[in-house]
């Protein structure tokens, strides 16, 4: 518990800086690749245990996952770059992709069906995973926020509740701790404080304040002022009927998240994805319930933004 922590303030004390600062903005954005790389290789040495794969395929996978990430996060930008406004890159990509990794099957002897879709495993869960958390990032420093409240808060309240109070197993097959009363207390807590903060972000960071010059140099006043016509147009209480429900289900797809992970590992009878964080394990152990939600976002903001856009994002 003790390398746990420690190793969970210092890796606060080095995100909380790179997702809200500009000035580390290109920082940021070669950590997530860095992220990619190494989360692909975990994948990887994971499915290694049942059968080895073949240097060049393994290779192919790390790029073919960065290409998604690439091309999906639309990475390499500053923050007038809307990653929502895509052009037709990603149905050149995307196909290009996809047939790439199934030539795999006729390059590389050793290299079969399974295989591919243990690739495509890979190349989806990383390689989208962490272009969507790319993506929230672009569209301002309290969408990437908002997600990290979500995962974290959930986890948190989570393992208190369910440590306390738990008695009804959730799903003792994959994770025999985990237990439906701290299920239900990470959901409710996480849907507070982070629905909270989505709908009174101008409130904590009033603008003009030595806090809103830091957090919120556009002024914003809710997460979807100055993104969707909803957060110009509708009153706090009718955002509050999008923001409530949307942050409730983002906190259960980050248990599903966790879950997922916890699913994998017992699978293929490993412990931890890696070492490379001690006491928690691999960059997956850490953010495996991140890359969900971060997908599950995207896809909300971008209907959201496609259904009612704002004149510009700031």
């Amino acid at each position: 518990m003790k390398k746990r922590i420690i190793t969970g303030t210092i890796l606060a004390a080095i995100l909380i800086p790179m997702v809200t600062f500009e000035i580390f903005l290109g920082v940021f954005q070669v950590t997530m690749a860095l992220f990619v790389i190494i989360a692909t290789i975990e994948m990887i040495r994971m499915y290694e245990t049942e059968k080895p794969f073949q240097h060049l395929p393994k290779i192919g996978i790390v790029l073919l996952t960065l290409a998604t990430f690439f091309s999906v996060g639309g990475v390499l930008g500053n923050l007038e770059h809307n990653p929502l406004e895509k052009s037709g890159l990603l149905n050149i990509t995307i196909p290009l992709i996809t047939l790439t990794l199934f030539s795999f099957l006729v390059l590389f002897k050793e290299f079969n069906g399974v295989d591919v879709g243990k690739a495509l495993t890979i190349v989806n869960y990383v390689g989208l995973g962490a272009a969507s958390i790319v993506i929230l990032r672009f569209l301002g420093t309290r969408f990437i926020v908002y997600l990290l409240l979500i995962t974290s808060v959930t986890d948190i309240f989570a393992y208190l509740f369910g440590v306390k109070f738990g008695k009804h197993k959730m799903s003792p097959h994959i994770s025999p701790k985990k237990s439906w009363e701290g299920a239900i207390a990470g959901t409710v807590f996480a849907t507070l404080i982070a629905a909270s903060f989505a709908l009174f972000y101008g409130y904590f960071f009033q603008p003009g304040t030595a806090l809103g010059r830091m957090f919120n140099s556009g002024g914003q006043m809710t997460l979807l002022e100055n993104f969707s016509s909803l957060g110009e147009e509708l009153p706090l209480w009718v955002q509050g009927l999008i923001i409530v429900p949307m942050t409730m289900i983002a906190s259960i797809v980050g248990q599903i998240g966790d879950l997922v992970a916890s699913r994998l590992k017992r699978t293929y009878d490993i412990k931890d994805f890696g070492t490379i964080l001690p006491g928690h394990g691999g960059l997956i152990d850490r953010f495996d319930s991140v890359l969900l939600v971060a997908m599950f976002l995207n896809a909300i903001f971008l209907l959201i933004y496609r259904l009612f856009p704002a004149v510009a994002i700031i």
